[in-house]
């Protein structure tokens, strides 16, 4: 994996943080109101935000 697979991964698990949040009325988005979102949804985005930091790591100028 290279520097760009890494930044594209943290936009990812940015982006799935941002879809996520509740509405000002407090509720969720349609796709998370099911339970299993509960179980499925934190894993995702913690393994894209880890699979991120670690390729930027891994691959970062100057090693």
């Amino acid at each position: 994996m290279n520097l760009y697979a890494g930044l594209s991964m943290l936009a990812l698990a940015l982006v799935l943080i941002w879809a996520g949040r509740p509405n000002k009325a407090g509720m969720h988005p349609k796709f998370l109101r099911f339970s299993a979102a509960l179980v499925l949804y934190p894993p995702l985005v913690l393994a894209c935000f880890a699979l991120g930091v670690v390729t930027i790591i891994s691959t970062w100028p100057g090693k």
